[in-house]
């Protein structure tokens, strides 16, 4: 029978290096409701290698048994992830996407085979949040969307109340000329209405939670998609940085450079269409052609253009690509296909672990 547990932060907090890993953030927690009597559960230790920047699982204990594998449980979305070692504890590494996930997600658990485990929100950023997105978890509201105002603002059901939202970091909502390509505020209510109509959605709160007109500012996110983040990448949107909610400002700047360089939407010039709303790029007379075809399906590649490429537009590495025999590839969607490794590295994309 599962026993259900709870991770909960010892008192006082007690930060444990891990032996060979000496990790930069770690928390230490135990088991607690729902333990059998007598039965110690294994101690938990959430942690990032400071060399690699990997984000680990260790589970530590002299009669903890040596599990091949643990699955993880975040939002109704599940993984699979495998023993990689054995150092002071069984190691376990999630692949990156799987920890931004976590990151952002309402409710975490962990299932061993004899115990279901609630990984806390606070104890994950405490251990795996990077610095410029702060240590503590943000707080998180779930709605669903009710109309879409304009290109960065929404109205949310959150089941007690309906909020009006703006969205944090981004400027779509005016007409704007750019390089002579002009966008109006249909358009760009258009880009955002595809993205979050009906659905939804995840609003991640910062610092400052209303704006001057009582608009409850939030990153938007449908699924593991942040709407703030792909309109920019779209370049349905620009970046527009206001003090202090800042979380994602780096990634803002990095994804308008890219549709800048890319001449997408609002960026696009005057002679050329605007960039089709997919993770394909245009190109443009004389450009390099980019690598890589789109899936044949939902879940297949052509078969001359086997690799699978999954793009994730707020994670690091952006990319990754899983070859035909790797263990996840059965389990991927492809963004993109590539013939070649080197094709694949060429867009940008790095290896998976597994």
């Amino acid at each position: 029978m599962i026993r259900q547990s709870l991770l909960i932060l010892a008192a006082p907090l007690v930060l444990v290096a891990a032996l060979a890993l000496s990790p930069a953030h770690v928390v230490t927690a135990q088991p607690a409701a729902g333990q059998e009597a007598g039965v110690p559960g294994p101690r938990i230790v959430l942690g990032t290698d400071p060399k690699t920047g990997q984000r680990y699982i260790q589970l530590a204990g002299q009669s903890t048994p040596a599990y091949p594998t643990i699955d993880l449980l975040c939002d109704g979305k599940r993984w699979t992830v495998a023993l990689t070692r054995s150092e002071g504890g069984l190691i376990y590494e999630p692949l990156r996407s799987v920890t931004e996930t976590m990151l952002a997600a309402v409710d975490c658990r962990m299932f061993l085979p004899d115990q279901e485990i609630t990984l806390a929100r606070a104890q994950l950023w405490a251990a795996w949040a990077i610095h410029s997105r702060g240590s503590e978890a943000p707080a998180i509201l779930v709605g669903q969307v009710l109309d879409v105002v304009d290109g960065n603002t929404i109205r949310v059901n959150l089941g007690d109340r309906v909020e009006t939202v703006r969205y944090i970091g981004i400027n779509a909502k005016t007409t704007q000329a750019v390089k002579g390509q002009s966008q109006s505020g249909a358009d760009v209510a258009d880009a955002n209405r595809q993205l979050v109509a009906r659905q939804q959605v995840r609003l991640e709160l910062d610092a400052q939670e209303r704006d001057r007109e009582g608009r409850l500012l939030a990153y938007v996110f449908v699924a593991d998609r942040m709407v703030n983040a792909e309109l920019i990448r779209r370049g349905s949107a620009e970046t527009m940085t206001i003090q202090p909610n800042v979380r994602y400002r780096d990634l803002f700047v990095t994804l308008e450079q890219e549709a800048r360089d890319d001449r997408r939407g609002l960026w696009a010039d005057q002679s050329e269409p605007t960039t089709p709303t997919t993770l394909a790029q245009a190109t443009s007379p004389g450009a390099k052609e980019r690598p890589g075809v789109p899936p044949e399906s939902a879940w297949a590649c052509p078969a001359a253009q086997p690799i699978k490429g999954l793009f994730n537009a707020f994670s690091s590495p952006r990319c990754i690509f899983h070859v035909p025999d790797s263990e996840l590839y059965g389990a991927t969607k492809p963004d993109r296909c590539y013939a070649t490794v080197d094709d694949a590295r060429q867009d940008g994309c790095q290896a998976a672990r597994r």
